[in-house]
């Protein structure tokens, strides 16, 4: 069907070429270029940082700003670092990297859990000592956890207040990409398997949710799909929840990706891709995230083994994260060794998550104004920021230049897989007769201190430095 539909389009617009003498018609497929790495908004790696200790996976920023198209820090730590004390605030510990990383691209999702198997008091002991009720657990180690009691009201207050101050200080601010919900479960993942093994009742889940609701009215919020996929065992409750959060436009992120339980063990034959059900639930309103497993812990099982993955891992990888659509994804450890290991698959999924748009054809008609694009989208989502198109036609002889914003270019709307041929008006008619070239331009305009041109898969050759990328030339 798919090339059924290609064959169709780029049948007509011949047709519609050959019909007018000055009419343009061109193929371009032969100056794209699918090799390139494409550094672009709004897609990307992202990498761990303060991953559940203050000390892991830290790395140095050169490495860090080595992986191609790196897009946010995922900052994972405990409630007890940020406030050791009520009231008392370690914001350095996010306005810092904010401060180091933002100016260079790179953004920051924060996750504050409440439970660490490395921390006792993740949730602060001064939680507990105001009268919060909880248990004291065991990890398989034999190192004691305090485990709040989730609808504990004391707990809840002096989680409410945390939130509260993180969202007077970052909700909404350009550089904060998500906030994760991370009040229960070991690691902030929604269960217990390291610890108590307790599944958490739906009203406590959705009490939590909507704390989180409650507080973050203009950033996005993610939520670990174990919240729910390893509590909910009702049909009915389960719905409920999904339809819950899809109404409030909750995206997800899953942390199963080429863990060794998932991968090889229990569900192999979901390519460690466990609740894809979830996710489509999300794809209409947000993108989400995939998470790998901690990298060492997929060399030493196995999960990864050979040149990049090749004798085990790289194809259960790419069918994982093509069937997520995810538009965000972490590889889990430090930056300067997985890109030593896999330096042509940071390159390919810099390219595949989110959106890659290519342009195959364009037909262009000086004297009725006509153009038609056919775009694609080789990544494995939609965009989900709309950005703006424009086309520069320059006149060869006196360089004089006339742009042209063309308002009804839609990009949400070009799905991966799918060839879309556009139709747009360019007022050009009262052009003088001459000789001209065509460029044209994608571009994130807001905010407006993200505002940069989206880079197509052309080759380089073709962009200017102003971020147009020239198409043909054309006579009038």
């Amino acid at each position: 069907m798919r090339l059924l539909n290609i064959t169709i389009a780029v049948l007509s617009i011949f047709m519609a070429a050959s019909a007018n003498a000055k009419s343009i018609y061109r193929d371009l497929r032969k100056i794209q270029d699918d090799k390139r790495v494409l550094i672009n908004p709004d897609k990307g790696w992202y990498h761990h940082y303060y991953d559940n200790q203050l000390g892991k996976y830290l790395g140095k920023e050169v490495d860090i700003m080595a992986i191609p198209n790196m897009h946010h820090l995922f900052l994972r730590f405990a409630w007890c670092y940020l406030e050791p004390k009520e009231g008392e605030f370690k914001w350095n510990l996010i306005d810092d990297i904010v401060e180091k990383y933002y100016p260079k691209g790179v953004k920051v999702s924060l996750s504050i859990t409440c439970n660490e198997t490395g921390t006792k008091y993740a949730t602060p002991e001064w939680v507990r000592n105001a009268g919060a009720k909880g248990r004291i657990t065991k990890t398989k180690t034999g190192k004691e956890i305090f485990e709040p009691y989730g609808d504990d009201p004391v707990f809840l207050e002096k989680l409410n207040n945390l939130h509260k101050a993180i969202a007077e200080r970052y909700d909404g601010k350009p550089y904060i990409v998500d906030m994760t919900i991370a009040s229960l479960g070991n690691w902030g993942e929604g269960h217990y398997s390291a610890t108590s093994h307790i599944t958490v009742p739906f009203d406590i889940l959705k009490t939590h949710v909507e704390l989180y609701l409650r507080n973050y009215k203009k950033s996005r919020i993610t939520i670990g799909d174990d919240w729910i996929g390893n509590n909910l065992s009702d049909a009915d409750e389960l719905i409920k929840m999904r339809e819950f959060l899809k109404k409030n436009k909750v995206s997800y992120r899953d942390d199963s990706i080429l863990v060794r339980w998932h991968s090889s063990v229990h569900n192999a034959h979901t390519n460690s891709f466990f609740r894809p059900q979830f996710f489509d639930d999300a794809y209409t309103h947000s993108p989400s995230t995939i998470e790998l497993e901690h990298y060492g812990a997929t060399l030493k099982s196995g999960a990864w083994k050979g040149k990049e993955g090749a004798e085990n891992g790289a194809d259960m990888l790419y069918k994982a994260i093509k069937r997520s659509r995810c538009t965000y994804m972490g590889y889990h450890g430090y930056a300067d060794s997985y890109l030593k290991d896999n330096p042509e698959t940071v390159k390919k999924y810099a390219n595949l998550v989110g959106y890659w748009y290519f342009i195959n054809f364009a037909y262009f008609n000086p004297e009725n104004n006509v153009l038609h694009l056919e775009w694609e989208n080789r990544g494995i989502a939609h965009a989900f920021n709309k950005y703006e198109l424009y086309v520069k036609i320059k006149n060869k002889a006196d360089t004089s230049e006339h742009i042209f914003h063309i308002k009804k270019a839609d990009n949400i709307k070009w799905e991966p897989n799918q060839i879309c041929t556009d139709k747009y008006s360019i007022p050009t008619s009262k052009l003088p007769a001459g000789d001209y070239e065509f460029f044209v331009m994608l571009k994130k305009e807001t905010p407006e201190s993200e505002a940069r041109p989206i880079e197509l898969a052309f080759k380089e050759e073709q962009r200017t430095p102003d971020g147009y990328y020239k198409l043909f030339d054309f006579a009038k």
